[in-house]
């Protein structure tokens, strides 16, 4: 199936053509509140988003030296309850990574 971000439209055609109907659920992304005291891990944990290590067994985490660095530059007020709370991020993302590595 191609499509661009935001093309639902050409999704629902490619989906047709197998014999697929998508229903809005399908195609709209989830939202989810996010709470103003958890923007600065948010922030942090997107910025890194190419900072994983990884080993032949699959990820293992950030590279947390990186992390920090970024946390400083980008003016984090508490690096260390951001921190804390980008490991939770960190901690579900590397097994879901880790689960659809398995799958292949």
């Amino acid at each position: 199936m191609r499509s661009s971000k935001g093309d639902t439209a050409q999704l629902q055609a490619d989906a047709a053509a197998y014999g697929i109907i998508l229903e809005p659920h399908h195609v709209e992304p989830e939202k989810y509140p996010l709470w103003p005291e958890h923007a600065d891990a948010v922030d942090l944990f997107l910025r890194c988003m190419t900072q994983w290590r990884a080993s032949g067994n699959g990820v293992i985490g950030l590279d947390y030296g990186v992390v920090l660095q970024l946390a400083s530059l980008y003016g984090i007020r508490d690096p260390a309850t951001t921190l804390e709370e980008l490991q939770v991020m960190e901690l579900h993302a590397r097994d879901l990574i880790n689960k659809q590595a398995e799958k292949r």
